[in-house]
């Protein structure tokens, strides 16, 4: 059974490598395999180990073609990813920007009893109590699209 097992070992090992192999039998009676001829001395038995027929240039080329194309694909998915992620995470930052900003709008129309704005002659126009609601409803509206 170890001799069977030793011959199949040795002739998977060499499907890729044909040529001749040795068995040879030493004093204690174990069996030793082979590439190389065993000494002078020693009982041998040569064996020709007969292997598979190697691929053609084409399918060698052909299969090594699609194995660049899988990792090409799998490399593109994986930028693809990382820009998605990129951009959704700068997506996040500007909400969150824009959420402080309108949540400090917010509070400067709520805690500032007069307000104004510039006009384009200089003059300041002094908002009244109902531009001032309208002004705060507006921020509010601003703090809920951003602030989600």
């Amino acid at each position: 059974m170890k001799q069977i097992s030793l011959l199949l070992l040795m002739l998977s090992c060499t499907l890729s490598y044909a040529g001749q192999a040795y068995k040879s039998v030493d004093e204690n009676g174990n069996i030793t395999f082979s590439q190389f001829p065993p000494s002078s001395e020693q009982e041998s038995q040569s064996i020709t180990v007969k292997t598979q027929k190697s691929s053609s240039a084409a399918q060698s080329q052909q299969k090594l073609d699609s194995t660049r194309q899988k990792l090409l694909e799998s490399s593109v998915d994986r930028n693809t990813e990382t820009a998605d992620k990129k951009e959704a995470k700068e997506e996040a930052e500007r909400m969150a920007e824009n959420c402080g900003k309108a949540k400090q709008q917010l509070r400067d129309i709520q805690n500032n009893g007069r307000i104004y704005k510039t006009l384009e002659n200089g003059e300041r126009h002094w908002y009244d109590e109902k531009e001032r609601e309208s002004l705060i409803n507006k921020a509010k509206e601003q703090v809920k699209k951003y602030c989600k």
